[in-house]
């Protein structure tokens, strides 16, 4: 069932003996791999809005440099997604992590995705209803975790940040590394708007 046409349903056939997601491993250490990631996530997540919460003058400051401003109206807009982002994440199961495959992105009422070269995962942003996070074998080569660069946790917050149901996200400025807050800081009104931004403020240890 999908929400992107009211009222389609649409049968997808999955093979059940064919390779791994991943090629150095099982499906079954990738699952498991997938579901500690998951909750680092959701609790860097959960930091964030703690700490936004309190509204700190460090926090004031950290908004400030991944997005330009610090106001009421960017707090707001960081609370609220980051709720939605939060809510999504804590519901992803195995299943929500699938083998990138034209034929799921049309499933799930998206074109297939042209940016196959470099990417390590993509969702379809109005797939509100499972959202489905699509995994390329590029997924697999980049570091699990990274607290200052881009890596299969920053991924998994990224593309949640990208469903409409949470920041509704897109990717003007790609890549979490030190030249993120200056871009962010020059273009406050595209950073809010900006995964890896969003995902950078949530994972960047000072």
């Amino acid at each position: 069932m999908t929400n992107t046409t009211p009222g389609s349903k649409l049968k997808v056939f999955l093979t059940l003996n064919g390779p791994p997601i991943c090629p150095a491993m099982t499906d079954a250490e990738f699952r498991k791999l997938m579901m500690q990631l998951r909750d680092e996530g959701a609790d860097l997540v959960k930091e964030r809005l703690d700490r936004l919460a309190e509204w700190a003058p460090e926090e004031r400051r950290r908004v400030w440099t991944w997005f330009g401003a610090n106001d009421h109206e960017i707090r707001h807009s960081l609370i609220t997604g980051l709720t939605a982002t939060l809510a999504v994440m804590r519901s992803l199961a195995p299943g929500n992590f699938l083998r990138a495959h034209p034929d799921l992105d049309r499933s799930l009422g998206c074109l297939p995705t042209n940016k196959n070269v470099g990417t390590v995962a993509h969702v379809c942003g109005p797939d509100t209803e499972t959202h489905t996070i699509s995994i390329h074998e590029e997924f697999c080569t980049i570091r699990d975790r990274s607290r200052a660069a881009t890596s299969k946790l920053s991924t998994i917050i990224h593309e949640c940040t990208h469903f409409e149901d949470t920041f509704g996200a897109g990717d003007p400025k790609y890549g979490i590394t030190r030249f993120i807050p200056e871009w962010g800081q020059s273009n406050p009104e595209m950073a809010i708007k900006n995964e890896d931004s969003i995902s950078a403020y949530v994972i960047w240890l000072d």
